[in-house]
Parts: structure tokens; C-alpha cells; sequence
């Protein structure tokens, strides 16, 4: 899901999530494939995290363009762990040295830093989490507030069922794109995960309106 939540994998374990994804908007496909997000954690309140995909790039008419998106670089730390869980989660994107992928339209072209707060309660099996946070940047464009609320329930044991909305906006909070979510997690052995997400723009004001978004993917944990 896009809304992150505070847990961390634990000291000295890893967790990557190896995915398929796709955005669909009017005459424009986007498709990372494979998208690696890796995250490592140190101690049990730490987290680090590095993010990357390569991008196939389809627009009506044209050529297809691809190559390595940005790269977005993390470090997640829950400062408070008690029944309510706290956590702040700064990332850092910026394209990769030498790529010509901003050019070409497959990322953005400036550096960015997406500083976010993320907060979670479980309530009689049903666990719901919070996310709220800012992008600075040098292009106006990339800055704006970001906000997410995601609800998870297991169905049975090794099966969980997610519902998001999740949203951005612009600096001044003129323009908005809220997105809807249906995301599940199956458990396919004791250290892997099968992870399915399918959602579409509620509404989109900042660009084109996005009508498909997927994500296929499996977690391992190490």
C-alpha cells in the first residue's frame, strides 16, 4: 500500500518486496519491472530502506522509453511503541547519476525530500494506520503535502484484507489527487509473502487522472 505504517523488520534482518507495477492514464502506460524496495533493520526501532525500479514508458503514438527510475533512499525510526505506535520516516530521492531518465519522462528531475509521520492502533483485530507528511524541493512542482489512511483486518491466519485513500496536494493546497486502494497479503511459507493491490484516482486535479493502478509482488524476509 502507498501509506507506510512504523514497523521495522527487526535487528539485523532483511526484508525486499520484488514487485510488477503498473499506472495507467490516459494515453500513457507505466510499468516498473521489477521494483526492488529493500529495507534492513537496525536494532528493533530502526529501519534503513533503498528503493528503485526499472521503468517501461508507453505513450499513444510513440516510442516505448526505458530505464532506471530515481532512486529513494530511507530511514525509518518509531520513536514510540506502546499500544499506539509512532513513527517518522525521511526519504530522499534523487536521480541516478549519468541516467537521462528525467529527460525522457520516466522521473522526476530534481532531488526531493519527503519527510512523513506515520501512526498506528490496532482495535479488536482490525488495525488501522495513519500518514502524514511534507516533500520539500527545489521544484515547486514536487512540493506539497502528502496524507494517507489505511485499514487491514486478517481474514484467517497468513490472510489480510487492506482498504487505503490515500492523497497529495500541491504547496498551497489548491490542487489534489486522492487515490483508492484494495491491497492483500497471503503468506506463502514462513519468510515470504504474496502482496496484490489494485486501485484507481478517486480525483486528480495536479495532472492526468489515473485510472489503473497494480502492484504484484513478493516480500521475503531474511
Amino acid at each position: 500500500m502507498i501509506t507506510d505504517d512504523p514497523g521495522t523488520p527487526g535487528n539485523g534482518h532483511f526484508e525486499i518486496n520484488t514487485a510488477w507495477t503498473g499506472q495507467r492514464t490516459p494515453g500513457s502506460t507505466l510499468v516498473g519491472l521489477p521494483q526492488v524496495d529493500a529495507n534492513y533493520g537496525v536494532g528493533d526501532r530502526l529501519q534503513l530502506n533503498y528503493q528503485t525500479s526499472w521503468n517501461l514508458l508507453r505513450d499513444s503514438g510513440g516510442p516505448m522509453e526505458s530505464g532506471l527510475s530515481d532512486t529513494q533512499l530511507a530511514v525509518k525510526w518509531r520513536f514510540y511503541d506502546d499500544g499506539l505506535k509512532l513513527s517518522m520516516y525521511p526519504r530522499f530521492t534523487f536521480v541516478n547519476p549519468g541516467s537521462d531518465a528525467d529527460r525522457r519522462g520516466l522521473t522526476d528531475s530534481e532531488p526531493s525530500l519527503l519527510v512523513p509521520f506515520e501512526v498506528q492502533r490496532n482495535f479488536g483485530g482490525i488495525w488501522v494506520n495513519c500518514d502524514l507528511g511534507y516533500t520539500f524541493s527545489r521544484d515547486t512542482a514536487q512540493r506539497g503535502w502528502i496524507g494517507g489512511l489505511c485499514v487491514g483486518r486478517e481474514i484467517r491466519k497468513g490472510w489480510e484484507l487492506d482498504l487505503e485513500v490515500h492523497g497529495s496536494s500541491s504547496d498551497d493546497l489548491d490542487r489534489s489527487e486522492e487515490i483508492l486502494n484494495l491491497g492483500t497479503r497471503v503468506d506463502l511459507s514462513p519468510n515470504s509473502t504474496l502482496l496484490l493491490a489494485i486501485g484507481r484516482d478517486l480525483h486528480n486535479s495536479t495532472g492526468l487522472r489515473t485510472s489503473l493502478l497494480t502492484y504484484v509482488g513478493v516480500q521475503v524476509r531474511l
